[in-house]
């Protein structure tokens, strides 16, 4: 029994190792890979972590390294668009702002060699605000097709909020939740991370929701 115990503190010990050498390959350029939900935090300190709203990047989510200290890196979470500082903003550029804030190194993976390297965030939580609309009403039809023309509506896989324009600006300030569905206005737009909000029709009104939490259907 004694060398059971002895062989899984040693056991506990070299994964702990493990993990810490592991994050500390993390370096300032890399792209990373959230391996689960994180939290945003205003500083690198525990007791900093940023609420009302709390932000939360999803899981699967990819950013860029702009700095580290201790256990903490410093992520840049949307490309440059910005042309002022609104407070939680990192200046990629003169003039040139994107949102960006600290998170613990625990939850993060460095972006292999074969991976797309590209900043491609989606938000649990905490995301209002945080992109800009691209393009909007691009038909859903001919060339530019998407979805077959059987599919009419719009199915929310997870709690997701609507808007009155294809990005996570102007939030119409109600969320559809899981299983609900509306009508496909067969039209959908993209924001400043290149992600695809589906054109929707919600009691009259013409809004949009995240691809990242919806899809397409009959």
């Amino acid at each position: 029994m004694k060398k059971l115990v002895a062989a899984l503190l040693v056991l506990t010990m070299v994964l702990a190792l493990t993990g810490s050498a592991f994050a500390e390959t993390i370096c300032v350029g890399d792209y990373v890979k959230f391996t689960k939900n994180g939290y945003a935090y205003s500083e690198p300190k525990s007791y900093k972590k940023v609420s009302d709203p709390e932000v939360i990047v999803r899981k699967g989510s990819t950013a860029y390294v702009v700095a580290k200290k201790g256990d903490y890196v410093f992520l840049q979470l949307t490309p440059g668009y910005l042309t002022e500082d609104l407070g939680n903003t990192y200046e990629v550029a003169t003039g040139l702002y994107a949102w960006g804030y600290w998170f613990k190194k625990g939850d993060l993976d460095t972006v292999k060699k074969d991976y797309h390297k590209t900043i491609a965030v989606t938000f649990s939580n905490g995301g209002n605000g945080k992109s800009k609309t691209v393009a909007k009403n691009i038909p859903d039809a001919g060339l530019t097709q998407l979805t077959d023309y059987c599919k009419k509506h719009v199915k929310a896989t997870a709690k997701v909020w609507m808007h009155y324009s294809p990005s996570l600006s102007a939030s119409y300030g109600r969320a559809l939740h899981k299983d609900d569905k509306v009508t496909y206005r067969r039209v959908y737009g993209m924001d400043t991370r290149g992600l695809i909000f589906w054109g929707i029709k919600y009691k009259g009104k013409c809004l949009y929701v995240s691809s990242a939490y919806s899809k397409v259907v009959k």
